[in-house]
C-alpha cells in the first residue's frame, strides 16, 4: 500500500480503485495503472494514458471517498504531502496559526500554503480522513 493515500476512491463490486475526478454527471471515472487487467468486466485499456479505465454510474458504487492524510508535528495538523522512502515526509500546514508555523519552520509556498519537510519520526496521529462524495445523494434516499 502507498502512503500517503490522497486522492478520490471508489468501491464497485468490493473493490477500491483510485478514481481521476471527482463525480460528475451521475458517474465516476476509474483509473489504474497495472500492467494486467484488474477486472476485464470493468475496465478497458486507454493506450493514450497508458491506463486501465472504467466510467462507471454512481449507483454501481457502494462508496466514493476522497482521502487526505494528516498527521500532526509540533502540535500543528497538517496534510501530508509525500512520504520518501529515506524517512522523509512533506508537510503543508492546514491551520490559522501563521506565527507560530514560522517558528516551527515551515516556509510560505503559495498563498495561503505553508511546507515543510520533516523526518518520519518527527510526525505523529498520522491518520486518513474519509470524506464520503456520495453523502449528500443518499441522505435523501427512502429507506426501502
Amino acid at each position: 500500500m502507498n502512503r500517503p493515500r490522497t486522492g478520490i476512491f471508489a468501491t464497485v463490486d468490493g473493490v477500491e480503485y483510485p478514481a481521476n475526478s471527482y463525480p460528475e454527471g451521475g458517474a465516476v471515472t476509474l483509473v489504474v495503472r497495472a500492467q494486467a487487467n484488474p477486472n476485464p468486466d470493468l475496465f478497458g485499456r486507454d493506450t493514450e494514458h497508458d491506463v486501465w479505465a472504467a466510467t462507471v454510474p454512481t449507483d454501481r458504487c457502494e462508496r466514493i471517498v476522497e482521502i487526505t492524510s494528516i498527521a500532526n508535528y509540533q502540535g500543528h495538523t497538517c496534510q501530508v504531502i509525500a512520504i520518501d522512502p529515506d524517512g522523509s515526509v512533506g508537510l503543508h500546514y492546514v491551520g490559522t496559526e501563521q506565527a507560530a508555523v514560522v517558528r516551527h519552520g515551515f516556509v510560505q509556498v503559495d498563498q495561503g500554503t505553508w511546507a515543510r519537510t520533516v523526518a518520519v519520526h518527527e510526525i505523529t496521529q498520522y491518520r486518513e480522513r474519509h470524506t464520503d462524495l456520495m453523502f449528500d445523494e443518499w441522505k435523501g434516499r427512502q429507506p426501502e
